[in-house]
């Protein structure tokens, strides 16, 4: 279900950037995950947990809040970021469209996907490969659980992007072996 309204704004940065700038911001909970300390071996995690029903209803944009505010954990943007003007972010979007583009675009679009034991032992096998304890990991098996998992893509072979999708969350992972 998910995967189809994917196809439509991933690798397509016109109507991403309309989404972008027609977003109203919903209420959520957001929590990121740095587990990137054994290099080359990396893997970042943005869990935003929406009230009941949203991402069902909203995906669109639930996906788009959770890519924005991904991008704004990973450059550190101040929390107001998310009150910027429409006509603003419109401005930057345009100028800045190699950086705005490089969190929705992929140059290996995959948009295949994968069951909950495939997503787990790749989020533990990142993870441990950074000394990321148990309990830490175990935190965010549950969003992969009774979701929607897809691997979006990445920009070689060794480079992944997945989503996991439930009626109320989005989890974010990206991981990879980056050189």
């Amino acid at each position: 279900m998910y995967i189809d309204i994917l196809k439509n704004i991933v690798n397509h940065y016109e109507y991403y950037k309309n989404i972008a700038v027609n977003l109203e911001w919903a209420e959520f909970n957001s929590r990121y995950y740095d587990w990137f300390q054994t290099y080359p071996i990396g893997i970042y995690v943005a869990v935003c947990k929406f009230q009941k029903g949203y991402v069902k209803d909203n995906f669109e944009q639930a996906y788009m809040q959770t890519v924005l505010t991904y991008m704004a954990y990973i450059n550190e943007f101040e929390e107001d970021f998310r009150n910027t003007p429409s006509d603003e972010l419109l401005k930057y979007m345009t100028q800045a469209e190699d950086f705005y583009s490089a969190y929705i675009t992929y140059e290996e679009l995959r948009m295949i996907p994968v069951t909950e034991e495939y997503l787990i032992n790749q989020i533990w096998f990142y993870a441990e490969s950074n000394d990321v304890s148990e309990s830490e990991i175990n935190s965010v098996i549950p969003y992969v659980t009774v979701a929607e998992n897809i691997e979006i893509g990445g920009l070689f072979c060794r480079d992944h992007t997945f989503i996991s999708v439930k009626d109320n969350s989005i989890m974010l992972i990206k991981c990879g072996a980056w050189d």
